[in-house]
């Protein structure tokens, strides 16, 4: 294929290995081009190209700036390629709020150096491209499982027959670079729009500067090629015995007896699970596997191509065949932003870089419709609400959700909640929480329930001791996570709890709520067989006043949930000389018999269904929590302007301990 004339004559597929890049000035570019008589092989073709703001010129090899003029038919045939730039986010600008790249250029590169890393065309001047070592390349990390907090919100789905709803991560990176700007030069829009910019430009002027570029620049990142996978469990109990199966299943037998791994991902056990046709459980039902890739995995890669036969993985591939049978090295795309360097950095005149700083700040912290003064957003006049209130820095609504340490028992729920102050912006002086217990979930919501301050009733220490509240710092720089736990309340019984912040004006934020009913009472199995046989030998032969009465009165002062575990095993060991609704009303009445069974009728189907099972045994789990006081008094509601960061606080870790039930064999109906 190679003819000697380099890359000069597009139309033919030609060798661009000829001469300095192909004798192109900036990329030989290569197109695959299936063969008419057998398109299973294909020609590689191979053309000149030019990287972002250039054109091809007349000649198909060299080429010129957009804003100079290029004649000839082939100047705008390669302007499909105008994308094409290999790591060409990090000639753009970067929203640092939304984290997304912009359209608008911030550099041009150049393309006079001899800037050539492996498997990859000439790398512009500015780019320092460093391949991360192979023990780094195709890598697969399974997180730890761990509860799906977008479901513990809301209606939250609990059961404590087998746990919250988890989620664990699989990711596979390979291809990977970090990419480093060395040096950098404005590209000839940017550089005429920032000229216009001047300490006297009005607000409005800057936002819109930064609308079209962005306020950042990415100065380092990571490329690479990524599939990343979500498993959804439906349970704690589904996860933990599909684990186990699989460390059971997918190990050999080594030397000395030791057990290892076999190469098989745990996310391709359970695709094989789902796709089998032979299986005895439904173990794996709800499992559900959501994949994304970015980029186009490495032919060498097994990991990522095991999982692309799963289906569900969405993403798009580069490149193809080669006649020769060999993958050319697949385009890396941005993965991580490791660096960004505000826009404001790049402007000489000091006066007019303040100017561009503050409508930065006001962007990224007031909507553009306001100044950052200290800590706080002083808005527009325009950027004021029906009511009268400065709303350029609105108040978030909170997202309540139930713990993920600590899951509801009989009598206690815990309960969480990001706070939503920003560090510049509103204030948020207090939380407001109701909570009520919600007999029938239709009726009308005229009972409000109890209302807590969070900063009055539980961290003043006024509030009853049922309920008490922390704070701790949170996963990410800077942000705070609040708890309370309710200690106090009725087992096997529906509760709405709902969250409302409130800022320094005394306006309230939207509503977050979280309905959950509470676990079925704690029940000792063993006393329950004891009463269960008591009660046969009181019932069995000939039967006096008093051994009526004590089977009656026996019956009557134990809980509904333990008489219902009574009559289950009374059944399960004695059914065949009369169940337990028939003997006791032939030895003790109807009547009597009737105010005994009427007692169970309280509990909920859902318990019923987990007092059937097999076996039950109690247990006490012990967990740690945050418990705060704050160390002022504050001024009446009314006079209290200030953020609640600024409030002196002291906590402390204590230890809860929760009785549960166990349950084995349980099937709800």
């Amino acid at each position: 294929m190679k003819d000697g004339s380099g890359c000069y004559d597009y139309s033919r597929g030609i060798d661009c290995t000829d001469g300095f890049n192909g004798g192109c000035e900036q990329l030989c570019l290569q197109q695959l081009v299936p063969l008419e008589d057998d398109p299973s092989s294909s020609n590689v073709l191979m053309f000149c190209g030019c990287v972002q703001e250039y054109k091809l010129a007349g000649d198909g090899r060299s080429c010129l700036l957009q804003s100079d003029n290029c004649e000839g038919p082939k100047c705008p045939r390669q302007d499909v390629h105008f994308n094409d730039t290999l790591f060409g986010e990090m000639l753009h600008g970067y929203n640092n709020k939304t984290q997304q790249v912009n359209l608008g250029q911030i550099f041009q590169m150049t393309f006079r150096d001899n800037n050539f890393i492996k498997d990859f065309p000439q790398l512009a001047d500015g780019l320092m491209v460093i391949p991360l070592p192979v023990e780094e390349q195709c890598r697969g990390v399974l997180s730890e499982p761990l509860p799906n907090l977008q479901l513990l919100t809301g209606d939250a789905q609990f059961s404590e027959a087998v746990g919250y709803p988890m989620v664990q991560q699989w990711r596979v990176r390979s291809n990977l670079y970090k990419v480093k700007l060395s040096s950098i030069t404005l590209s000839t829009g940017f550089s005429k729009v920032l000229k216009t910019l001047s300490a006297e430009s009005t607000r409005e002027e800057l936002m819109a500067f930064l609308q079209q570029y962005g306020s950042h620049y990415v100065s380092e990142a990571l490329y690479g090629s990524e599939l990343s996978c979500s498993i959804y469990f439906p349970s704690k109990k589904a996860q933990q015995q599909l684990w186990l199966q699989y460390q059971k299943e997918a190990t050999d037998q080594g030397v000395g007896g030791r057990h290892e791994l076999k190469s098989v991902p745990f996310i391709s056990y359970l695709s094989a699970l789902q796709k089998s046709q032979l299986l005895s459980d439904d173990i794996v039902n709800g499992v559900e596997i959501r994949c994304e890739e970015k980029g186009n995995c490495p032919a060498g890669c097994h990991l990522c191509h095991h999982q692309t036969m799963m289906g569900g993985v969405s993403g798009r591939a580069h490149g193809g065949s080669s006649r020769s049978g060999e993958q050319p090295s697949p385009i890396p795309v941005l993965l991580d932003v490791s660096r960004v360097v505000p826009l404001y950095s790049l402007v000489q005149d000091n006066v007019t870089k303040e100017a561009f700083k503050s409508a930065t700040m006001s962007s990224y912290w007031c909507a553009g419709k306001g100044d950052v003064i200290d800590n706080w957003c002083r808005c527009d006049l325009s950027a004021f609400s029906k009511d009268g209130l400065p709303n350029c820095s609105p108040l978030r609504q909170p997202i309540l959700r139930l713990a993920p340490y600590l899951e509801p028992s009989s009598t206690m729920v815990a309960l969480e909640w990001m706070d939503v102050e920003p560090l510049i912006g509103c204030k948020v002086s207090d939380y407001i929480i109701q909570h009520k217990r919600v007999d029938d979930p239709s009726e009308a919501e005229v009972y409000t329930g109890e209302v807590l301050s969070l900063m009055d009733d539980l961290f003043s220490g006024l509030g009853s001791s049922c309920v008490i509240a922390g704070r701790r710092s949170g996963d990410h720089p800077h942000s705070v996570l609040y708890s309370v736990v309710f200690k106090c309340l009725e087992p096997d019984s529906l509760y709405k709890f709902t969250l409302n912040a409130v800022d320094s004006r005394g306006s309230h934020s939207e509503a977050s709520f979280v309905s959950v009913r509470t676990s079925c009472p704690v029940v000792d199995d063993s006393r329950a067989e004891e009463l269960a046989d008591r009660v046969y030998n009181l019932y069995n032969g000939y039967t006096s006043g008093k051994e009526q009465q004590l089977a009656y009165n026996t019956l009557m002062e134990i809980p509904p949930p333990l008489l219902y575990r009574v009559q289950h095993h009374y059944n399960s060991h004695y059914e065949k000389f009369g169940d337990f609704v028939w003997r006791s009303e032939d030895e003790l009445g109807p009547r009597k018999a009737n105010l005994i069974l009427r007692r169970v009728d309280k509990i909920s189907h859902y318990c019923r269904s987990l007092l059937h099972s097999t076996h039950i045994q109690s247990r006490t789990d012990t967990m740690a929590y945050v418990f705060c006081r704050s160390e002022e008094s504050r001024p009446p509601a009314n006079a209290w302007h200030s953020s609640m960061h600024e409030s002196r606080t002291t906590c402390m870790e204590k230890l809860i301990s929760v009785q549960r039930n166990t349950y084995s064999n349980t099937k709800l109906r």
